[in-house]
């Protein structure tokens, strides 16, 4: 299979697509036996090269498309499958099961890879893209704080709620939220949605931010002010990813995008971003704060994330 024979939209040969021919379709299966491309679906091919140089996420659109162009009608794409198409990260992987809206009385089932989703919806709240039946970005928002985990569900509402880090097709309000859970007709989830939607914020800068406040709420530590804003002097301002005024206390996530992605470095050597972030701490430290920094590695062992807080000053008040 050459790259020529890819749709060159989604990078996918399908057998059903008009021109194909059953020489064709067995030339591709062919190819799946000799290691040189990878079937998604019944049907639905690409190049094993391609699919070895693509990313989990890019993987998981390409499943979502294989779905949307081998089921009889135009499925409804919804819940993680409506994020991944938005954008809209969580904090954990993205699964592997395609996620469909359909009606409650409909004979849909979930298998083969497709899970099926029986609820209620407006058509007002199905938009399109790309030719692709998606939820609109509020219920998608909303059908994941209704069955995601806490931390899920607040990673991807902070996301977007932030007009600085959401497409504008996708960024929604706070009451653009509530509507729409108001219209939720099952009652199922309602308690634990409202709660991540009352837990959300439209300042925090990442998914590592998010998760970081969802682990320091549950640890028991009191809320801190996101964003806080200093002077450097040197011009401009400093903001503070956590902060506890109360005990001077800052307290920064760090993950490794911040010295290796393109869009922190602008055009910086990782190293002089390290050098600007030692400057950057300084500063605050002479304001008389005490500056801690956490990762991954403390998300994920939330008992090394208490003891760097403990061991900072800040209490457990809950």
């Amino acid at each position: 299979m050459t790259v020529d024979r890819l749709d060159p939209q989604t990078g996918l040969f399908l057998v059903k697509k008009i021109g194909v021919s059953d020489t064709d379709a067995r030339h591709a299966r062919r190819e799946v036996d000799l290691g040189e491309a990878t079937r998604l679906r019944r049907g639905v091919f690409t190049t094993a090269e391609r699919w070895r140089s693509i990313d989990l996420g890019q993987k998981y659109l390409d499943r979502i498309r294989a779905v949307v162009e081998t089921r009889k009608h135009d499925p409804i794409v919804s819940h993680q499958s409506a994020a991944a198409l938005w954008g809209i990260p969580l904090g954990s992987p993205w699964p592997n099961a395609v996620h469909v809206l359909a009606r409650p009385a409909s004979h849909a089932r979930s298998k083969n890879g497709v899970l099926v989703h029986r609820a209620e919806f407006d058509w007002d709240e199905i938009v399109e893209i790309d030719g692709v039946l998606v939820t609109s970005p509020a219920r998608t928002l909303v059908d994941l704080a209704r069955t995601v985990s806490f931390a899920d569900a607040v990673v991807a509402l902070d996301h977007g709620l932030n007009p600085d880090r959401a497409d504008p097709r996708v960024l929604v309000y706070a009451d653009e939220l509530s509507e729409a859970l108001t219209r939720v007709v099952s009652v199922r989830g309602l308690v634990r949605a409202q709660r991540a939607l009352d837990f959300a914020r439209p300042n925090v800068a990442n998914p590592g931010e998010s998760l970081s406040r969802v682990a320091i709420f549950e640890l028991g530590f009191p809320d801190p002010e996101l964003q806080a804003r200093h002077r450097n002097p040197r011009g401009g301002w400093y903001y503070a990813d956590h902060e506890w005024l109360d005990f001077r206390l800052i307290g920064e996530f760090d993950g490794k995008g911040k010295y290796l992605k393109e869009e922190y470095l602008r055009g910086r050597a990782p190293g002089d971003v390290v050098y600007e972030e030692k400057i950057r701490e300084d500063h605050l430290r002479a304001e008389g704060f005490t500056v801690v920094r956490w990762g991954w590695a403390e998300l994920a062992d939330r008992a090394a994330l208490s003891r760097l807080l403990r061991g900072a000053g800040l209490p457990v008040i809950r």
